[in-house]
Order: C-alpha cells, then structure tokens, then sequence
C-alpha cells in the first residue's frame, strides 16, 4: 500500500466513526462525516484505480508470448455452436422428425 492508499484508508475510518456522533451531538459533525468519508474514500479508491490500468495497459501491450488462448467450449457443452439448440448424444442428423414430444 501507499501512502495515499493509508491516508485514504484512516480518512475513511475516522470519518465512520464520526456518523454516531453526528447523529447525537450535531449535523455539522455528520456532515465533516461524510465529507472524509468521501474524500478518504476518493484517495483509496483512484490509487487502486490507477494501478489497474496501469497493469491492465503492461497486459494488452505485452510481448505476446502467453501462448495460444485454450478454447472455452471444446465439447460443446453449452450449445453455443449449434445456435443454442442442444442434441441428445443418441440422436443421429439423418433423423429430421420430431421425437414425439
């Protein structure tokens, strides 16, 4: 974590724990609540944030030595190949009736 992560992280805890007190001794207490809520959680969250898209823009840039992609359905499992109709595994494709349903 950085420093801003940790400054971000006690703002947002100091300012949860001011709500019980505002809501008993004043608003001005709950509202200074919620503003470190806010700003504590802004910190928090736009370091996080920065960081993915830094590791998410190294991935899509890399070097391109992952290797093939493995395939998601290779049985066919869901039906997606067949436009969503399933077959029963003793079915043949010679019969085009309906089964009796």
């Amino acid at each position: 974590m950085t420093v801003r992560e940790i400054i971000g992280l006690v703002i947002l805890i100091v300012g949860t724990a001011i709500v019980p007190l505002g809501w008993i001794i004043s608003h001005k207490l709950l509202l200074l609540a919620g503003l470190f809520i806010g700003v504590g959680a802004w910190l928090y969250y736009t370091e996080r944030m920065l960081k993915r898209e830094e590791q998410l823009s190294k991935e899509s840039t890399g070097s391109g030595n992952h290797g093939p992609a493995i395939p998601g359905d290779i049985h066919n499992y869901t039906g997606w190949r067949t436009g969503g109709r399933t077959e029963h595994f003793d079915s043949n494709s010679e019969s085009g009736g309906a089964d009796g349903d």
